[in-house]
């Protein structure tokens, strides 16, 4: 028995003629938009489909836009690290996360982090860009010194930002535990 054919998705009204032609590239590839890894995390945002998958094919990082779909945090090295760590640890649900040079970015819900006030800690919000590889660029392989720690795929789930303003301030209380700045 064949498995019914997928109803088309009808592009958005602003979706240009190469955006349309890529989707349907990737429905007739795998029967589904969101066969490629991560194409419905990056049309949340609003961002340029055609414009992502051009650059990813000539080896670029896509600028995606922050604020629409997710803000994200930005933590400093090595406790980012030690934070998504805590977090696999405890099994909290983890949504993407980026390594980036000395930093480790997450997307959260937009405004959910708008008050963290820990040191090492940025948040990007509306009007900023994400520098994102391609789904594939997975640790240990980087493309321009970013990889993902966890590839942003099908599932529709976000960090949550208390969770990871927890794990990081525990982070950072260890870490200053280890050099005896905290008593």
């Amino acid at each position: 028995m064949n498995a019914p054919e997928p109803l088309p998705q009808r592009p958005s009204p602003d979706s240009s003629a190469a955006d349309r032609n890529h989707q349907e590239q990737a429905r007739s590839t795998t029967g589904a938009i969101s066969g490629i890894p991560a194409m419905d995390w990056i049309l949340d945002t609003g961002a340029s489909v055609s414009d992502t998958l051009m650059a990813w094919d000539r080896g670029d990082l896509a600028p995606l836009p922050v604020g629409t779909a997710w803000d994200v945090v930005r933590l400093q090295q090595p406790a980012g690290w030690a934070a998504i760590r805590m977090l696999r640890k405890m099994e909290s649900p983890l949504g993407p996360v980026l390594y980036a040079h000395l930093a480790v970015e997450v997307p959260v819900p937009v405004r959910a982090a708008d008050d963290w006030d820990l040191p090492g800690a940025t948040v990007l919000g509306t009007g900023e860009t994400l520098l994102v590889p391609h789904a594939r660029i997975v640790a240990p392989r980087t493309q321009h010194g970013r990889t993902w720690i966890v590839a942003p795929h099908h599932q529709p789930v976000l960090t949550d930002a208390d969770d990871l303003y927890g794990a990081y301030f525990a982070a950072l209380a260890r870490a200053g535990e280890k050099r005896g700045v905290l008593r």
